[in-house]
């Protein structure tokens, strides 16, 4: 069976003023994390990968040894082993969270598969950008940080569970929806 890919942001997982500030239908943190883990385990199969772009958990303390067992535990359920991210303001900027992860960079940029045969540009980010590598040649957005509130430009598309019933998204499906968009031109 072929590897699918996943994208998803702002999970902020254990954190429990995410409830109250994205307006999240839980009761608490540990509500949240498992419908949130149920989302993401429904979705991906163990040979696929899954891009996260950013604020895996809330503000964490990463000085703390349990803080730490607990975010690797949480991890470690994630049922693919391909889990590459795309780094938050909230992400540690420590060797042993990012090593977590199957890689981890600021800013990704990759040529995508697109209907026709040909491979199109695609900047995966935590932050939303107005302007990205290749906009003018139809070049695709995929970004978290804003939690659904902010209005698209061009091919652009917030991927955070905020904007998506709190699910990831089939990276096939993302694009598709890119490709229904006019490209647009910088400002």
């Amino acid at each position: 069976m072929p590897r699918t890919r996943w994208i998803t942001a702002d999970t902020h997982f254990g954190d429990a003023a995410a409830i109250d500030t994205f307006a999240r239908p839980f009761t608490d943190a540990a509500h949240m994390d498992e419908a949130l883990m149920d989302a993401i385990n429904r979705s991906v199969r163990r040979g696929d990968e899954l891009l996260h772009l950013g604020d895996v958990f809330g503000s964490i303390d990463w000085s703390s040894r349990g803080a730490r067992a607990d975010a690797r535990r949480l991890i470690g359920r994630i049922r693919c082993r391909r889990v590459r991210l795309v780094i938050g303001n909230k992400d540690p900027a420590r060797r042993s969270f990012l090593g977590m992860f199957r890689s981890a960079e600021h800013l990704r940029s990759e040529k995508s598969p697109v209907p026709g045969g040909v491979r199109l540009r695609t900047v995966l980010c935590h932050y939303p950008l107005r302007q990205w590598q290749g906009l003018r040649d139809g070049a695709l957005h995929m970004h978290g940080h804003a939690h659904g509130s902010l209005v698209a430009r061009g091919r652009s598309l917030d991927v955070g569970v905020d904007a998506h019933g709190f699910a990831p998204l089939r990276m096939d499906d993302a694009i598709d929806r890119l490709l229904a968009l006019p490209v647009q031109p910088p400002l």
